[in-house]
């Protein structure tokens, strides 16, 4: 037996993820780096999980002895009558991303949001927060992003969802933000476009390769940021559409490792470094495009 990979022992730390579909997931992989830079005994699994059983899958997780579950579509907003402790955050948000099973029961926390803001620092640095922002979608994603970019003091935030209606309930559900809900058209979006600072996809548009029609990019300031929270494929339509207009543009990935990191550090008390992570993640993504 060879003693010089790092592998788990039968006392590692056990921990997961819950979605279906799970299977294209990177989350294992992810925090497999994660457990080798730090050195933990670690161990993550993909749990694919129906919604008619979640409930039970995650009694069975918890009699088990597992640390704690991220989960996924479309498992976010259904976990929260089955929790025992919601973190502040997680409630204004109203999704849950990351659990921890203690003595008393199944704590939900959202590391999404601090993990979008820390991507988006990094990569983009300060400068949209002083000018409004548009979001594209009005799902889970969209509430983590609504609450990221109102903590940071962003001045206006333009919701635009292809059903307004469900625009204006989610806007509704954060009366304390500036927030303005509109049609996810080209109409409604032409006059706010060159004011903006920052546009975050958070919709599914751009993983099988559809753009965004309503979204002139010519009409946005050569010194926006352009971000889509999708991070497979890394260069999204939107994406390749920003960076041919000089704009800066940052993809998913450093979200997805952001906010893995988080978790990572709310099962075992260690932080991660996720710039190494994101880079290794980022050469394997890069390989597989044609």
């Amino acid at each position: 037996m060879r003693t010089d990979i790092p592998l788990p022992s039968g006392a590692a730390t056990v921990c997961g993820i819950l979605g279906d579909p799970v299977g294209h997931s990177l989350s294992p992989w992810m925090h497999r780096l994660f457990a080798v830079q730090t050195g933990q005994d670690f161990v993550y699994a993909p749990f694919p999980t129906a919604s008619t059983n979640l409930g039970l899958v995650l009694a069975g997780l918890r009699a088990a002895g597992v640390r704690g579950v991220n989960l996924t579509i479309p498992h976010k907003e259904a976990v929260l009558p089955l929790l025992t402790h919601i973190a502040p955050a997680a409630a204004a948000i109203g999704a849950v991303n990351t659990l921890r099973f203690e003595a008393d029961g199944a704590h939900g926390d959202n590391t999404d949001a601090p993990g979008f803001l820390r991507a988006l620092r990094r990569h983009a640095g300060d400068d949209w927060t002083a000018r409004p922002a548009l979001i594209l979608g009005a799902g889970g994603a969209a509430r983590a992003i609504v609450h990221a970019l109102g903590s940071a003091g962003v001045p206006e935030i333009l919701l635009a969802n292809r059903d307004l209606a469900r625009a204006h309930s989610t806007a509704q559900d954060f009366p304390q933000l500036p927030i303005q809900a509109l049609a996810l058209t080209a109409e409604a979006l032409r006059p706010h476009l060159p004011r903006l600072g920052l546009v975050v996809n958070c919709t599914a548009r751009g993983l099988h390769g559809e753009t965004h029609p309503e979204l002139d990019l010519d009409l946005l300031d050569g010194a926006g940021s352009v971000c889509d929270i999708v991070y497979n494929p890394l260069h999204t339509p939107l994406i390749r559409a920003a960076q041919s207009r000089g704009l800066r543009v940052v993809d998913g990935l450093g979200m997805l490792v952001e906010q893995g990191a988080e978790s990572f550090f709310l099962w075992t008390g260690t932080m991660p470094d996720p710039e190494p992570v994101e880079e290794r993640l980022r050469q394997w993504l890069s390989a597989q495009t044609p």
